[in-house]
């Protein structure tokens, strides 16, 4: 979907600082083995990864992992024991400065939830990426709840992948 806002969906704004320059900090972010690691040390399993660099630099990352459904009882109903968790991030070419523009767009199997947003990467020296997200759930009466806890669940994993990638960069 295009930056259309939905005025009833859950925005959430995070932060991924990673220390580096713009341009290491993309090669990190589309990294086979990275994602892969993040993916694992946020609980996931069955992971795949594909990276598709495209002719103006930029990357499209795709991965597929699955979770255990660590879930209040009203949400497990919509899932089951797993939640399968389908996450494209879509960077474009570097500005003169490093900095790029991105997109995110994350579905979890068969729940009815979807995150849509967008990315900027930027810094001088270290970096940062900017991931503005807005997440809907499409459930009679308990909707909100489930956004709320896919934001907070999205928060958690920015959060380790921080870790990740200090860890990878230091």
């Amino acid at each position: 979907r295009p930056n259309r806002r939905d005025p009833v969906a859950t925005s959430l704004t995070c932060q991924l600082p990673i220390p580096t320059d713009p341009h290491a900090a993309f090669l990190l972010l589309s990294d086979p083995d990275y994602i892969r690691e993040v993916a694992e040390r946020t609980g996931g399993h069955d992971v795949e990864v594909t990276v598709e660099a495209s002719d103006d630099g930029g990357a499209t990352i795709r991965s597929h992992r699955v979770l255990p459904a660590r879930l209040p009882s009203y949400a497990k109903a919509l899932v089951g024991e797993t939640v399968t968790i389908h996450e494209t991030r879509v960077f474009g070419p570097a500005a003169d400065d490093g900095s790029r523009d991105g997109t995110i767009d994350v579905t979890f199997g068969g729940a009815p939830a979807h995150v849509t947003g967008t990315m900027r990467l930027e810094g001088d020296g270290t970096s940062s990426v900017e991931v503005v997200m807005s997440v809907k759930a499409s459930v009679p009466l308990v909707g909100g709840k489930v956004e709320r806890l896919c934001a907070d669940q999205i928060d958690a994993s920015i959060t380790r992948e921080a870790i990740v990638a200090a860890e990878r960069v230091g």
